[in-house]
């Protein structure tokens, strides 16, 4: 009953499908996995070893949320440099995208089947990963979960944190995210990485029909009741050229199994109208732009060279052999990447 995963939505059921199920199963269908077992599950995982190790901080801060001040929880992960430097060097703060959560970051961090990650390409920096509000195992009673609520919630982060002059990076939602956060704290953010980024204005028959029901579906936000490994599997090859592994299936289904994570999903896709696409001139950070070569969310064509086009400051490198999620599927490459542009 659900079908394709178009780089950052999973396809709902239809109306009458989720009714006619809502009916077959009753009140039990309406579960949700919470956010600790979520958090117990992620970290389980062999391939988020080196994350557990380290273990998740998770901290209530003071932060400005569409102009109000907000106590709001963060929860995110802190490797400090192995060779600080003196006087220490900016760090770098990842963002994820939606539905996604911090150990997408994994192998970028800590290297993949002998690949380097950021800990031996950026030895001299501290690394931060976000779990950004209405994601992955942050709390939140932020509602709904917009665009701009979650860059707001990643610079008060930052801010909340005394992180200064951070080079900030973002995959997909994420990347929106972040470039709308160096658009308004440009003292706070110093450099910017954006990689397969949203932002740009879709066209009427650029959306699929599975993601007009994710925007005008009025039983979208009960969709994780549907919710199953088998569908997340599906909708995440397209995005994977050489494949997905069980681990990388199993972190999305645990995300989209809490339902405020999945209402968060939904809020996003209709909330995703390029609101703040004439600024993009204005963005005046040195700006990477990483894009998957082969990404059929955003392709390159359509969506990179907007981007490149629109930032001053911005320059384009394709990543060959990936699609949507260069940092998962080149994490060796994207490392490197990212170490030459802050050698820069």
């Amino acid at each position: 009953m659900a079908g394709t995963r178009r780089g950052h939505r999973l396809v709902v059921a239809t109306a009458s499908g989720l009714a006619a199920l809502l009916g077959l199963v009753g009140v039990s269908a309406c579960r949700s996995l919470p956010k600790d077992a979520v958090e117990t599950g992620l970290l389980a995982l062999p391939k988020n070893t080196p994350v557990r190790e380290i273990g998740l901080e998770r901290h209530t801060l003071d932060i400005e949320i569409d102009g109000q001040a907000m106590s709001v929880e963060t929860t995110y992960l802190h490797v400090p440099a192995s060779q600080p430097a003196d006087p220490p060097l900016p760090p770098v703060v990842l963002v994820h995208g939606t539905p996604s959560s911090l150990v997408t970051w994994t192998w970028l961090i800590f290297g993949r089947d002998g690949g380097q990650g950021l800990v031996a390409t950026l030895p001299d920096r501290d690394v931060y990963a976000i779990d950004v509000i209405g994601h992955g195992t942050t709390r939140s009673d932020v509602s709904p979960i917009t665009f701009q609520r979650c860059a707001d919630h990643v610079a008060g982060t930052i801010r909340a944190l005394g992180l200064r002059d951070v080079c900030l990076v973002g995959n997909s939602y994420g990347g929106e995210f972040c470039w709308r956060a160096a658009l308004d704290h440009p003292d706070a953010i110093g450099r910017l990485v954006l990689l397969d980024t949203s932002g740009s204005k879709r066209r009427d028959d650029e959306w699929l029909p599975e993601e007009i029901a994710m925007r005008e579906n009025p039983l979208a936000k009960i969709g994780y009741v549907v919710n199953s490994r088998e569908n997340i599997r599906h909708a995440l090859v397209p995005h994977f050229p050489d494949g997905v592994s069980d681990d990388q299936v199993e972190e999305v289904f645990l995300v989209c199994e809490n339902s405020a994570n999945w209402k968060g999903m939904v809020d996003l896709a209709i909330d995703e109208e390029a609101h703040r696409e004439s600024e993009l001139g204005s963005i005046s950070q040195p700006t990477l732009l990483v894009w998957g070569a082969d990404d059929v969310a955003y392709g390159v064509e359509r969506f990179a060279r907007i981007f490149e086009r629109e930032i001053p400051t911005s320059r384009l490198v394709l990543v060959e052999g990936s699609g949507h999620y260069p940092q998962e599927s080149q994490p060796a490459e994207v490392a490197r990447l990212l170490a030459e542009f802050l050698a820069e």
